[in-house]
Protein backbone atom coordinates (compact mmCIF):
# COMPACT_ATOMS: atom_id res chain seq x y z
CA UNK A 1 0.00 0.00 0.00
CA UNK A 2 2.78 2.42 0.94
CA UNK A 3 4.60 1.74 -2.31
CA UNK A 4 1.58 2.88 -4.32
CA UNK A 5 1.11 6.26 -2.62
CA UNK A 6 1.22 9.03 -5.25
CA UNK A 7 -0.08 12.04 -3.28
CA UNK A 8 2.12 15.09 -3.75
CA UNK A 9 4.00 13.72 -6.76
CA UNK A 10 4.18 15.59 -10.05
CA UNK A 11 3.05 13.68 -13.15
CA UNK A 12 4.80 15.14 -16.19
CA UNK A 13 2.47 15.41 -19.15
CA UNK A 14 1.66 17.78 -22.01
CA UNK A 15 -1.96 18.75 -21.40
CA UNK A 16 -4.21 21.78 -21.20
CA UNK A 17 -4.46 21.43 -17.43
CA UNK A 18 -0.69 21.30 -16.96
CA UNK A 19 -0.26 24.48 -19.01
CA UNK A 20 -2.64 26.52 -16.84
CA UNK A 21 -1.30 29.13 -14.47
CA UNK A 22 -0.87 27.67 -10.95
CA UNK A 23 -3.10 30.45 -9.59
CA UNK A 24 -5.88 29.22 -11.87
CA UNK A 25 -5.47 25.67 -10.61
CA UNK A 26 -5.43 26.82 -6.98
CA UNK A 27 -8.67 28.70 -7.59
CA UNK A 28 -10.13 25.65 -9.32
CA UNK A 29 -9.42 23.45 -6.30
CA UNK A 30 -10.97 26.06 -4.01
CA UNK A 31 -14.12 26.27 -6.17
CA UNK A 32 -14.38 22.47 -6.25
CA UNK A 33 -14.09 22.21 -2.45
CA UNK A 34 -16.71 24.94 -1.98
CA UNK A 35 -19.03 23.02 -4.30
CA UNK A 36 -18.48 19.87 -2.23
CA UNK A 37 -19.62 21.67 0.90
CA UNK A 38 -22.63 23.21 -0.83
CA UNK A 39 -23.95 19.82 -1.93
CA UNK A 40 -26.17 18.04 0.62
CA UNK A 41 -27.81 15.22 -1.34
CA UNK A 42 -25.35 12.28 -1.70
CA UNK A 43 -26.56 11.56 -5.23
CA UNK A 44 -25.19 14.89 -6.43
CA UNK A 45 -21.70 13.71 -5.52
CA UNK A 46 -21.92 11.55 -8.62
CA UNK A 47 -21.95 14.72 -10.72
CA UNK A 48 -18.92 16.09 -8.89
CA UNK A 49 -17.21 12.73 -9.33
CA UNK A 50 -17.85 12.90 -13.09
CA UNK A 51 -16.34 16.42 -13.11
CA UNK A 52 -13.14 15.23 -11.45
CA UNK A 53 -12.95 12.25 -13.84
CA UNK A 54 -13.24 14.64 -16.78
CA UNK A 55 -10.47 16.83 -15.37
CA UNK A 56 -8.20 13.81 -14.97
CA UNK A 57 -8.95 12.90 -18.59
CA UNK A 58 -8.11 16.43 -19.80
CA UNK A 59 -4.90 16.32 -17.76
CA UNK A 60 -3.99 12.96 -19.38
CA UNK A 61 -3.45 11.39 -15.98
CA UNK A 62 -4.33 7.67 -15.69
CA UNK A 63 -7.24 6.84 -13.44
CA UNK A 64 -4.93 4.39 -11.66
CA UNK A 65 -3.22 7.41 -10.12
CA UNK A 66 -6.60 8.56 -8.82
CA UNK A 67 -7.03 5.24 -7.00
CA UNK A 68 -3.44 5.20 -5.75
CA UNK A 69 -3.94 8.67 -4.31
CA UNK A 70 -6.78 7.32 -2.17
CA UNK A 71 -4.82 4.33 -0.87
CA UNK A 72 -2.87 6.55 1.49
CA UNK A 73 -6.04 7.67 3.27
CA UNK A 74 -8.05 4.45 3.15
CA UNK A 75 -7.78 4.02 6.93
CA UNK A 76 -9.01 7.58 7.47
CA UNK A 77 -11.96 6.98 5.14
CA UNK A 78 -12.94 3.73 6.85
CA UNK A 79 -12.68 5.31 10.31
CA UNK A 80 -14.73 8.33 9.22
CA UNK A 81 -17.44 6.14 7.71
CA UNK A 82 -17.73 3.82 10.72
CA UNK A 83 -17.60 6.60 13.32
CA UNK A 84 -20.26 8.66 11.54
CA UNK A 85 -22.38 5.55 10.95
CA UNK A 86 -22.62 4.55 14.62
CA UNK A 87 -22.64 8.01 16.22
CA UNK A 88 -25.55 9.66 14.40
CA UNK A 89 -28.99 9.42 16.06
CA UNK A 90 -32.12 8.84 14.01
CA UNK A 91 -34.36 6.07 12.69
CA UNK A 92 -32.81 2.68 13.67
CA UNK A 93 -31.94 0.26 10.86
CA UNK A 94 -29.80 -2.32 12.65
CA UNK A 95 -28.42 -3.08 16.11
CA UNK A 96 -24.95 -4.41 16.88
CA UNK A 97 -23.94 -4.84 20.53
CA UNK A 98 -24.18 -1.30 21.97
CA UNK A 99 -24.11 0.38 18.57
CA UNK A 100 -27.15 1.40 16.55
CA UNK A 101 -27.03 2.04 12.82
CA UNK A 102 -29.57 4.64 11.72
CA UNK A 103 -30.82 5.75 8.34
CA UNK A 104 -29.54 9.28 8.97
CA UNK A 105 -26.19 7.89 10.07
CA UNK A 106 -25.81 5.89 6.87
CA UNK A 107 -26.62 8.94 4.75
CA UNK A 108 -24.23 11.23 6.63
CA UNK A 109 -21.48 8.59 6.71
CA UNK A 110 -21.63 8.18 2.94
CA UNK A 111 -21.75 11.95 2.38
CA UNK A 112 -18.79 12.74 4.64
CA UNK A 113 -16.64 9.87 3.38
CA UNK A 114 -17.27 10.69 -0.28
CA UNK A 115 -16.67 14.40 0.39
CA UNK A 116 -13.27 13.72 1.95
CA UNK A 117 -12.33 11.33 -0.87
CA UNK A 118 -13.26 13.88 -3.55
CA UNK A 119 -11.39 16.65 -1.71
CA UNK A 120 -8.23 14.52 -1.64
CA UNK A 121 -8.73 13.60 -5.28
CA UNK A 122 -9.04 17.26 -6.29
CA UNK A 123 -5.99 18.25 -4.26
CA UNK A 124 -4.05 15.35 -5.79
CA UNK A 125 -4.88 16.62 -9.27
CA UNK A 126 -3.33 19.95 -8.30
CA UNK A 127 -0.07 18.26 -7.27
CA UNK A 128 -0.08 15.97 -10.33
CA UNK A 129 -0.28 18.93 -12.73
CA UNK A 130 1.94 21.48 -10.93
CA UNK A 131 5.55 21.29 -9.84
CA UNK A 132 6.42 22.37 -6.28
CA UNK A 133 8.01 25.53 -7.64
CA UNK A 134 4.86 26.41 -9.57
CA UNK A 135 2.68 25.80 -6.51
CA UNK A 136 4.92 27.98 -4.35
CA UNK A 137 5.00 30.79 -6.92
CA UNK A 138 1.25 30.59 -7.44
CA UNK A 139 0.53 30.65 -3.73
CA UNK A 140 2.86 33.58 -3.13
CA UNK A 141 1.47 35.54 -6.08
CA UNK A 142 -2.18 34.84 -5.25
CA UNK A 143 -1.82 35.75 -1.57
CA UNK A 144 0.78 38.48 -2.03
CA UNK A 145 -1.64 41.14 -0.78
CA UNK A 146 -1.42 39.61 2.72
CA UNK A 147 2.22 40.69 2.95
CA UNK A 148 0.97 44.26 3.42
CA UNK A 149 -0.37 43.25 6.83
CA UNK A 150 2.92 41.50 7.67
CA UNK A 151 1.83 37.95 6.89
CA UNK A 152 5.00 35.99 5.85
CA UNK A 153 3.60 34.75 2.55
CA UNK A 154 7.03 34.18 1.00
CA UNK A 155 8.12 31.99 3.91
CA UNK A 156 4.85 30.06 3.73
CA UNK A 157 5.33 29.49 0.00
CA UNK A 158 8.87 28.20 0.58
CA UNK A 159 7.57 25.83 3.27
CA UNK A 160 4.93 24.49 0.86
CA UNK A 161 7.52 23.98 -1.87
CA UNK A 162 9.92 22.14 0.47
CA UNK A 163 7.08 19.99 1.84
CA UNK A 164 6.00 18.90 -1.66
CA UNK A 165 9.60 18.19 -2.64
CA UNK A 166 10.10 16.06 0.46
CA UNK A 167 7.05 13.85 -0.16
CA UNK A 168 8.54 11.73 -3.01
CA UNK A 169 11.89 11.65 -1.18
CA UNK A 170 10.28 10.28 1.98
CA UNK A 171 8.25 7.75 -0.02
CA UNK A 172 11.44 6.56 -1.73
CA UNK A 173 13.16 6.37 1.66
CA UNK A 174 10.24 4.33 3.01
CA UNK A 175 10.46 1.90 0.10
CA UNK A 176 14.20 1.47 0.71
CA UNK A 177 13.56 0.76 4.39
CA UNK A 178 10.83 -1.74 3.51
CA UNK A 179 13.16 -3.52 1.07
CA UNK A 180 15.87 -3.64 3.73
CA UNK A 181 13.44 -5.06 6.28
CA UNK A 182 12.00 -7.52 3.75
CA UNK A 183 15.52 -8.84 3.02
CA UNK A 184 15.71 -9.65 6.75
CA UNK A 185 12.49 -11.66 6.62
CA UNK A 186 9.95 -9.01 7.66
CA UNK A 187 6.57 -9.40 5.92
CA UNK A 188 4.63 -6.35 4.70
CA UNK A 189 2.20 -7.88 2.23
CA UNK A 190 1.31 -11.50 3.04
CA UNK A 191 0.45 -11.17 6.72
CA UNK A 192 -2.41 -10.18 9.01
CA UNK A 193 -3.53 -6.58 9.32
CA UNK A 194 -2.28 -6.34 12.91
CA UNK A 195 1.17 -7.72 12.04
CA UNK A 196 1.34 -5.48 8.96
CA UNK A 197 0.61 -2.39 11.10
CA UNK A 198 3.22 -3.45 13.64
CA UNK A 199 5.84 -3.93 10.92
CA UNK A 200 5.02 -0.56 9.38
CA UNK A 201 5.33 1.16 12.77
CA UNK A 202 8.87 -0.23 12.99
CA UNK A 203 9.76 2.00 10.05
CA UNK A 204 8.67 5.22 11.74
CA UNK A 205 11.78 5.80 13.88
CA UNK A 206 14.39 5.41 11.10
CA UNK A 207 12.15 7.38 8.74
CA UNK A 208 11.81 10.17 11.31
CA UNK A 209 15.59 10.26 11.87
CA UNK A 210 16.17 10.39 8.12
CA UNK A 211 13.69 13.27 7.72
CA UNK A 212 15.36 15.22 10.56
CA UNK A 213 18.78 14.67 9.02
CA UNK A 214 17.61 15.84 5.60
CA UNK A 215 15.93 18.90 7.11
CA UNK A 216 19.10 19.77 9.02
CA UNK A 217 21.22 19.41 5.86
CA UNK A 218 18.78 21.60 3.92
CA UNK A 219 18.80 24.27 6.63
CA UNK A 220 22.61 24.33 6.67
CA UNK A 221 22.73 24.56 2.86
CA UNK A 222 20.24 27.46 2.79
CA UNK A 223 22.13 29.27 5.55
CA UNK A 224 25.47 28.74 3.78
CA UNK A 225 24.03 30.36 0.66
CA UNK A 226 22.82 33.37 2.62
CA UNK A 227 19.12 32.67 2.22
CA UNK A 228 16.71 34.96 4.04
CA UNK A 229 13.00 35.50 3.60
CA UNK A 230 13.40 39.25 3.44
CA UNK A 231 13.53 41.46 0.38
CA UNK A 232 12.08 41.13 -3.10
CA UNK A 233 12.54 37.89 -5.02
CA UNK A 234 12.91 37.51 -8.77
CA UNK A 235 11.67 34.65 -10.95
CA UNK A 236 13.07 33.09 -14.07
CA UNK A 237 9.53 32.35 -15.32
CA UNK A 238 7.10 35.08 -14.19
CA UNK A 239 3.47 34.03 -13.89
CA UNK A 240 1.31 35.40 -16.70
CA UNK A 241 -2.34 34.65 -17.45
CA UNK A 242 -3.13 33.34 -20.94
CA UNK A 243 -6.34 32.74 -22.85
CA UNK A 244 -6.69 29.23 -21.43
CA UNK A 245 -6.68 30.65 -17.91
CA UNK A 246 -9.43 33.13 -18.76
CA UNK A 247 -11.57 30.35 -20.22
CA UNK A 248 -10.92 28.23 -17.12
CA UNK A 249 -12.00 31.08 -14.83
CA UNK A 250 -15.24 31.52 -16.78
CA UNK A 251 -16.00 27.80 -16.57
CA UNK A 252 -15.20 27.73 -12.85
CA UNK A 253 -17.48 30.60 -11.97
CA UNK A 254 -20.28 29.25 -14.17
CA UNK A 255 -19.94 25.92 -12.40
CA UNK A 256 -19.97 27.57 -8.96
CA UNK A 257 -22.90 29.80 -9.91
CA UNK A 258 -24.86 26.75 -11.08
CA UNK A 259 -24.21 24.87 -7.84
CA UNK A 260 -25.14 27.90 -5.73
CA UNK A 261 -28.26 28.49 -7.83
CA UNK A 262 -29.43 24.91 -7.28
CA UNK A 263 -28.72 25.26 -3.57
CA UNK A 264 -30.78 28.45 -3.32
CA UNK A 265 -33.61 26.90 -5.34
CA UNK A 266 -33.53 23.82 -3.06
CA UNK A 267 -33.21 21.55 -6.09
CA UNK A 268 -31.07 19.19 -4.05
Amino acid sequence: MIRDITIGQYYAQDSAVHSLDPRTKLMGVLVYIVALFLVKNPWWYLLLFVVILALYRFAKIPYSHLLKGLKGIIILLVFTFVFRLISTPGMPMAQFWIFTITKEGLTKAVSLTVRIALMITGASLLSYTSTPRELADGLEKALGFLSKIHVPIHDMAVIVMIAFRFIPILIEETNMLMDAQASRGVEFEKCSVWKKCRNVFSLLLPLFLSAVRRASDLAMAMEARGYSGEGETSRMYPLVYHSGDRIAYVLMFLFLAGVMGMRIANIY
